[in-house]
C-alpha cells in the first residue's frame, strides 16, 4: 500500500512539473509577444556597415571643411561641409525602415492645412514601402499607426494623422542611429547657413558635428 502511494505520489509530481514547465512556456511566450519598442528598430550588421562607410566619408569631409574655415577659405569650407551632408544623407537612408521612414517624413511635408488631399496621394508608396519590411511585431505596429492616419485623414475617424504618422516614423527608427545623424544635420545647416552669410562660423559648432558623427560611427561598430 505504501509503495502504492508512493508511485502515486511521484505521478503527481510529475504532472505538477509538467504543468509549471507549460505556464513558464506560456508566459515566456507572452512576453515574447510584448508590444515593440519605438526606438529601437535598427539595421542589420549588413546595413550597419555600409552606414559606417559613409559616417567615416562624412566625418573626413567634415574635417576638410574645417581645415579649411581654419585657414580663411570659406568657398571651399561650403563646398566640402555641403558634400559631408550629402553623405551624411544617404547614410540615414540605409535599410527598407528608413527609406520607409523617409517616406513618411514626406507624406508629413505635403500636409497643407486641413487638406489632407496631398498627404493621401502618397499612401500607395508608403504601403509599397511598408512591404520591404519583415513581417514582425514592429512593422505590424507600425502599419496599424499609418492605418489609422489614413482612415483620419479619409474623415473615417477623429484625431490627428500627423501624430499618429509620427508614432509610426518613430516605430521605425533607431534613435542610437538616427538621433546623432539627426544632431549632425541641424548642426550642418546652422553652419552652412553662417558661412554663406559670410561669416566664419564657430569652431564649436563643427565639434558638435564632429561629435555626433563619432557617437553614430560607435553605434554602427557595436561600441
Amino acid at each position: 500500500m505504501n509503495r502504492q502511494f508512493a508511485h502515486a505520489g511521484k505521478h503527481l509530481l510529475c504532472i505538477l512539473f509538467l504543468v509549471l514547465s507549460l505556464s513558464m512556456t506560456a508566459a515566456a511566450d507572452t512576453n515574447t509577444g510584448a508590444s515593440p519598442e519605438p526606438g529601437s528598430y535598427c539595421p542589420n550588421t549588413d546595413v550597419l556597415m555600409v552606414v559606417a562607410e559613409e559616417l567615416s566619408a562624412s566625418l573626413d569631409l567634415t574635417m576638410r571643411s574645417r581645415a579649411a574655415q581654419k585657414n580663411k577659405e570659406p568657398a571651399t569650407a561650403i563646398r566640402e561641409l555641403n558634400f559631408a551632408g550629402t553623405v551624411l544623407n544617404l547614410a540615414a537612408s540605409r535599410g527598407a525602415a528608413a527609406r520607409t521612414v523617409l517616406v513618411i517624413d514626406a507624406i508629413i511635408q505635403a500636409r497643407s492645412g486641413d487638406d489632407y488631399a496631398q498627404m493621401l496621394a502618397w499612401f500607395p508608396l508608403l504601403r509599397a514601402s511598408l512591404l520591404t519590411l519583415p513581417d514582425d511585431a514592429t512593422e505590424s505596429a507600425a502599419e496599424d499607426l499609418i492605418v489609422g492616419a489614413e482612415e483620419v485623414m479619409q474623415g473615417d475617424k477623429a484625431g490627428d494623422p500627423v501624430t499618429l504618422l509620427n508614432q509610426a516614423r518613430h516605430m521605425l527608427a533607431c534613435d542610437s542611429l538616427d538621433i546623432p545623424i539627426q544632431d549632425a544635420m541641424s548642426a550642418m545647416d546652422a553652419l552652412l547657413t553662417q558661412l554663406g552669410q559670410g561669416n566664419q562660423g564657430k569652431i564649436n559648432t563643427y565639434d558638435v558635428i564632429l561629435d555626433a558623427l563619432r557617437n553614430a560611427l560607435l553605434f554602427t561598430m557595436g561600441k
